[in-house]
């Protein structure tokens, strides 16, 4: 049976045993990757996948099913998931507040655009990239390395009992490379990568803000060699800092990007990482003049771009901050019902198995008017951090130490010798207030692996920006070794 005719015949049965709304989200998805170590294939690999996750609103609460299969699927197991769902919805009635959604239908197709099909391309020939970028990271002092090209392509069907009927394409090429770098008794690495909803092209060659694979195998090399001869800050100790676009990207996921999803702010959702200390904040001034973020899923190209969220609602530019005031947050329908607002696109999830939860979408901050060079040639002392690494945030996601891939001193407006083991820290609010210059270069980063929830999901976002200048604690490895 055509996917329509079963999502219909699923919509009607909900209505029938008592669902005030019903949503069925129909998702197949196929992908590939090959990998190489150390100048040789290692390993190639494909998956695929395919199922309704179906939701349903009875009693005032949700209720959720999910079942695998595709056009073949036999009616009566779809129906049973639709009935599992509603009693799911109708069990959590007795023990919740009632919920009630305003109107919401839409109609609409999105498809990713695409200039070289990456699965059309033999296996081999992407494998004998992969050698080849591992072949670029070989080097005297590099102990390992390895390179990865991973495509998916995945086809999703929304259909509502209001009468939404969507459809979209969505297509994600990403690659990677990683190198090992030993020089003494110090071992250190460094991951870099690449990617965006795209085809081949989005590794295989420049493309506005980004790197081809041996661009990316190139820095990886350097900057694991750079890291394995360097030294540590020494610290902890308060500077001015300069963030490249993908530092900054992550500081902008860990401190702007999760505290402005509705569902942590009203506290409904605390897992992996806590809730949120913007709650009660809207229209105060937490940052400086120069720091506007924003979430667009609209924009083209990104791993969080798409043309409709999970709940069939439009992608769409949100305002966090402007001029360093908090403005709005990512928005359900059911968080935007609570908080008087309107639904903007923010619900996703990771496939049909799960509900969908509100993520991250495009999350960035808007360009200034510097260039990169002046803010450096302006900083007279500090310390220029690229590449985020790893994050530590307290339940709220205030205080916070981001550690980054390779960091440089700044000495007399220039930079200096790279440091190793360098991270950031402060909290949100002083951080996004001391932000004193911002440059014109914003470059959106990918995020494969964002993730939230409980059960975990993981979920592709983009984060970035321009190169900006704050001041924030600088603290080091110990010993400064």
């Amino acid at each position: 049976m055509e996917i329509e005719k079963l999502a219909d015949l699923a919509l009607m049965h909900a209505r029938s045993i008592g669902a005030a709304y019903a949503d069925v989200r129909f998702e197949s998805s196929y992908g590939e990757s090959v990998a190489a170590e150390d100048v040789k294939p290692k390993e190639a690999g494909r998956h695929s996948s395919a199922g309704f996750g179906i939701r349903a609103l009875a009693g005032g609460s949700w209720g959720f099913c999910a079942t695998n299969g595709d056009e073949t699927i036999e009616r009566d197991d779809l129906l049973r998931a639709v009935s599992d769902a509603v009693s799911s919805a109708k069990a959590s009635a007795r023990h919740s507040p009632p919920l009630s959604l305003p109107p919401a239908a839409h109609g609409g197709k999105y498809e990713t655009k695409v200039r070289r099909d990456a699965l059309k391309i033999p296996p081999k020939e992407r494998m004998a990239l992969c050698v080849d970028a591992s072949k670029e990271m070989a080097a005297k002092g590099i102990v390992k390395n390895n390179s990865t090209i991973g495509t998916v392509k995945a086809n999703k069907f929304f259909f509502s009992s209001e009468g939404s009927r969507i459809r979209q394409e969505l297509t994600y090429t990403f690659a990677a490379c990683f190198a090992v770098a030993r020089k003494g008794g110090v071992t250190d690495f460094y991951y870099g990568a690449e990617g965006g909803q795209a085809g081949f092209e989005a590794v295989s060659g420049a493309k506005r803000g980004g790197k081809n694979l041996f661009d990316v195998a190139g820095e990886t090399k350097k900057n694991a060699l750079a890291l394995a001869g360097a030294k540590s800050a020494r610290g902890p100790f308060e500077t001015p800092v300069i963030l490249d676009p993908d530092m900054l990207g992550l500081v902008v996921h860990e401190i702007c990007g999760h505290p402005c999803e509705a569902d942590r702010v009203l506290g409904w959702e605390a897992a992996w990482a806590g809730t949120s200390w913007w709650a009660d904040k809207v229209g105060q001034k937490i940052g400086s003049g120069c720091v506007n973020i924003v979430s667009d899923a609209s924009v083209r190209g990104c791993l969080g771009s798409f043309g409709f969220d999970d709940e069939g609602i439009p992608a769409q530019r949100i305002v966090h901050m402007k001029g360093g005031v908090l403005n709005d947050f990512l928005h359900s329908r059911e968080t935007a019902a609570t908080m008087g607002k309107r639904p903007n696109g923010a619900m996703r999830a990771t496939s049909h198995h799960f509900a969908p939860t509100i993520r991250m979408t495009n999350t960035y901050m808007e360009g200034g008017g510097w260039k990169r060079d002046e803010i450096i040639e302006d900083t007279k002392r500090g310390v220029y951090l690229c590449g985020g690494h790893t994050p530590s945030i307290d339940s709220k996601r205030h205080n916070f130490q981001i550690s980054c891939k390779i960091a440089y001193e700044i000495i007399g407006g220039e930079i200096g010798r790279p440091l190793r083991g360098v991270s950031l820290n402060g909290t949100a609010d002083r951080f996004w207030s001391s932000v004193d210059a911002v440059a014109d270069d914003v470059e959106m980063r990918p995020v494969p692996n964002c993730g939230k929830g409980e059960p975990m999901q993981t979920c592709m976002v983009g984060n970035g920006g321009p190169h900006a200048r704050a001041r924030a604690g600088i603290a080091g490895l110990a010993g400064g070794k």
